[in-house]
């Protein structure tokens, strides 16, 4: 166990704990944009910044999400410079996705309900890269990359039709609702800057009918239950899929 100082508060946490799952362990908020557990962290919306100090080390900021608690460590959260920096970097993300509920929520949850920075144009997305990582992280298709349009820095995310395999978790994980999956008509249609992107025809559940995904996700799952000698006999959605294998049901034995 690591043993450390979080807001005051002495812990003890498993050696590899971050930062932020410390925070959160100990009931302490703080906030991110960019951060899901099961992608690596990539740093990209700095909001999680906290304070720390370690033996040896000077007193430092950086975003809690890739900070693992070391020994001896002291970590503060919220003090005046940390709640300034957060609030300069929710006013910038205000600046960019003024209309969007998701980023003036964030930003009211640290004060921010207004920006002081001029607003000249209108972002649809906030380069979060979050797509990025779950499609090549977790679907392994690489479908999605950033490109730069108009300028020299990366500013835009594309995607590559011929990749994608309408699995829809780039649009679930994104946190602004730049990227949206719509079924309808047999085909799911991904939808990236409110622009069809790509769209592919649906699978229909062998047991009621209803289209629910896609063959190339169907295939790709084929091929990961194949690297463990296993197979899919019949194609269900979900609600089917309960419905014939349901989960075990355990009763209290009785005194």
């Amino acid at each position: 166990m690591v043993n450390f100082v979080i807001d005051g508060k002495k812990m003890a946490v498993p050696e590899g704990t971050t930062a932020l799952e410390a925070a959160r362990e100990a009931g302490i908020a703080i906030p991110t944009l960019c951060y899901l557990k099961a992608l690596r962290p990539n740093k990209a919306c700095r909001l999680c910044i906290v304070e720390v100090q370690a033996p040896g080390l000077k007193k430092m900021v950086v975003p809690s999400c890739d900070l693992l608690v070391a020994e001896g460590m002291e970590i503060v959260t919220n003090n005046q410079n940390i709640k300034k920096m957060r609030a300069d970097i929710a006013a910038l993300l205000l600046a960019g996705l003024p209309d969007n509920k998701e980023v003036k929520a964030l930003a009211a949850s640290v004060g921010v309900f207004a920006t002081p920075f001029a607003v000249t144009h209108h972002d649809a997305c906030a380069l979060c890269g979050i797509c990025i990582q779950a499609c090549q992280q977790k679907i392994g298709v690489s479908a999605l990359s950033f490109a730069a349009k108009g300028g020299k820095s990366a500013d835009v995310v594309v995607l590559e039709a011929s990749r994608c395999v309408g699995c829809g978790a780039c649009a679930n994980v994104c946190p602004v609702g730049t990227i949206a999956v719509r079924d309808q008509n047999g085909k799911r249609q991904l939808l990236l800057y409110g622009q069809v992107a790509n769209a592919i025809d649906m699978v229909a559940c062998q047991a009621c009918g209803a289209p629910f995904t896609t063959e190339k996700v169907i295939s790709l799952l084929k091929d990961r239950l194949k690297k463990d000698a296993l197979t899919m006999d019949a194609v269900y959605c979900p609600a089917c899929a309960r419905e014939k294998n349901p989960a075990p049901r355990f009763e209290q034995a009785a005194n």
